[in-house]
């Protein structure tokens, strides 16, 4: 099962410290259902200096670029807004591909048009803004998740950092440290003391570590892994019938 996703950048008023494959990553990490998140649709809009604050980033992950020329002389508006409200209608139109979640990333309210719109049809929305402006009313509620901009800026630190328990347990095991940076995303992705479907963990370690194998490291499988955490008191587990189960502990 897959979970198609459309996501729309307003390039304006959006710092550069902006990371992303970071905002992506954790998009798939946010896909709470056992589906295959695939970014079906990824459009980028703005202005020339908007666009050169991003490019490299824009072209690195496959996202179409659109210019937005200014409306009239003297006028820093532009038609950035119009432009991603008319593809994103055509996209429900069209359903092809068929979306199931919508993400716009602005900080601007007049997308709040286009994302009632897409609800009243029955889809999912989400929206990346800024930490100002996340509990404005015309957003709160035109989505159904608001995501802080803020969360994902490329964070200039130069200190090193002393790895996690979660980390420590996985170098032990011979996962890379790459690998331990990203399954300690999926740990920390999922809420505290609540049960969950094993199925899920595997669903998010695939989708967020596309070539990911158990070859070469300690444990041969995700119950073996599992056994390590339940050990040091990182998740509890449990088996219902057919059905393994677990909770996230700290």
């Amino acid at each position: 099962m897959r979970t198609s996703i459309a996501i729309y950048f307003d390039l304006e008023n959006v710092d550069k410290k902006l990371n992303l494959k970071k905002l992506l990553e954790a998009v798939t990490l946010d896909i709470e259902d056992d589906s295959t998140p695939v970014f079906a649709i990824k459009l980028a809009c703005g202005n020339t200096t908007s666009i050169a604050n991003f490019r490299e980033q824009l072209k690195n992950l496959n996202f179409d670029i659109r210019e937005a020329p200014q409306v009239s002389e003297g006028n820093s508006k532009n038609r950035a807004d119009l432009i991603l409200t008319v593809e994103a209608f055509e996209s429900l139109y069209q359903k092809s591909p068929d979306i199931d979640l919508y993400i716009f990333i602005t900080s601007d309210t007049d997308f709040t048009v286009i994302m009632d719109k897409l609800r009243k049809y029955g889809k999912n929305v989400w929206l990346v803004t800024r930490a100002s402006d996340k509990e404005k009313q015309l957003f709160t509620s035109s989505s159904d998740k608001i995501l802080v901009i803020d969360d994902y800026f490329t964070k200039q630190d130069n200190s090193v950092k002393e790895p996690t328990q979660i980390e420590k347990i996985l170098t032990v095991l011979d996962f890379n440290k790459t690998e331990a940076s990203k399954i300690k995303k999926i740990i920390e992705s999922f809420d505290k003391d609540k049960w969950y479907d094993g199925g899920l963990f595997g669903t998010k370690l695939r989708n967020l570590i596309k070539d990911f194998s158990y070859k070469g490291k300690k444990v041969n499988s995700q119950n073996k892994l599992f056994e390590e955490f339940k050990k040091n008191g990182i998740i509890d587990t449990k088996k219902e019938g057919k059905v393994d189960s677990f909770k996230i502990l700290k």
